[in-house]
């Protein structure tokens, strides 16, 4: 009797040992399973509040428009080294760099809306502003002139006073204010003193004897003497910037209109554009051989060379880099007077800031 009870009781004890275990796994499951599905409305909730937030897109570049005064080469390596850097794209900006040539007149381009920003020099700038073309200044890339009167030394032509009784080139074309100014104020008058003719785009009047003085750029046509075999030793210079009579070259314009409605843009295009200028002369090998992928019309070593020059001129010796771009106004007044002076301009010339504006230099260099 006592062992069927025993029995019966070990009987009872597995039955609710078993009852009791479907219990807790029926719990833990139910756990799992509210668990699972929280972690999955989770999800799901997540997911959806992911696809509800905007995506960033791309920022959208303003289509820009630079129109150069002379074909693809090292004098505007500053814009060619801060498009290649990706300067310009940093300022929402796709610039679009135009060539220009023998027949491109950059006042007209920018002043029929071709073009948005261009290139030229102060004293042709000068002349179409006197003529009413509505057109401003807004910086000043070169900082010294690059022209030059060069000749052979067996001339014998050391200073201005030489070049009476000689034959004398120049490009003309608005070239020539400075050789005038050289001449004039050395007390000599072209077709009575000398001859003034004009010269073609090589040096090979000079090489060949047809001229005894030539007209050349410090950053082109000197270089090709070099690289003809000259040494310096055989040349003899006369510089506009020691003679006293340099003009500004290289500056940036635009019509009143346009930068009247993109004053912002032009600001930020500026600021990419001395960026690119101080790369370029701080390292001009560099820079040399980014003009030269982009047009290959001279040599890869002639492109180098002229980089090397041009940072003489946007960053003189004894120049502050930080002012790259940087309008002088007294260089500005010289260079009006003397477009005044030999005849370049009837009157003299407003140099006002609705014509010479350098707040947008301030605000691009803040």
């Amino acid at each position: 009797m006592k062992k069927k009870i025993m029995t019966l009781l070990l009987a009872l004890t597995m039955i609710l040992s078993l009852a009791l275990t479907g219990c807790t796994t029926e719990e833990a499951s139910s756990s799992d399973g509210a668990a699972s599905t929280q972690a999955e409305t989770t999800s799901a909730e997540e997911t959806e509040e992911a696809a509800e937030e905007p995506t960033e897109e791309p920022q959208e570049l303003v289509e820009m428009t630079l129109q150069l005064k002379w074909l693809p080469q090292s004098q505007f390596m500053g814009y060619y080294v801060a498009q290649e850097k990706g300067y310009y794209e940093d300022e929402g900006i796709n610039i679009e760099i135009l060539p220009g040539g023998s027949d491109i007149i950059p006042e007209q381009q920018v002043y029929n809306g071709v073009a948005d920003v261009g290139v030229t020099w102060v004293s042709s700038l000068l002349k179409y502003q006197s003529q009413g073309w509505e057109l401003v200044h807004v910086g000043q890339p070169f900082q010294k002139s690059a022209m030059l009167l060069v000749s052979k030394a067996e001339a014998g032509i050391e200073s201005p006073a030489d070049l009476a009784g000689k034959k004398v080139s120049n490009w003309f074309g608005g070239n020539e204010y400075e050789i005038l100014a050289l001449l004039e104020s050395n007390g000599l008058t072209p077709g009575e003193d000398l001859e003034l003719v004009q010269q073609d785009f090589t040096m090979n009047q000079l090489m060949n004897d047809e001229v005894d003085a030539a007209s050349a750029m410090t950053y082109n046509e000197y270089g090709l003497l070099l690289g003809a075999g000259y040494t310096n030793d055989e040349l003899n210079v006369l510089d506009m910037n020691d003679e006293g009579v340099a003009m500004l070259q290289d500056c940036l314009f635009v019509s009143e209109e346009w930068i009247a409605e993109n004053e912002d843009l032009y600001v930020r295009f500026l600021r990419a554009s001395i960026k690119g200028w101080a790369d370029a002369s701080a390292d001009p090998d560099a820079a040399g051989e980014v003009v030269y992928n982009v047009d290959q019309s001279v040599s890869k070593e002639h492109q180098i060379y002229m980089a090397g020059e041009i940072a003489k001129l946007v960053v003189p010796e004894g120049f502050d880099p930080a002012n790259i771009g940087y309008t002088d106004m007294e260089a500005m007044q010289q260079t009006a007077d003397l477009a005044l002076e030999y005849g370049l301009l009837s009157e003299e010339a407003d140099l006002s800031e609705a014509f010479v504006n350098i707040s947008y230099w301030e605000s691009a260099t803040k």
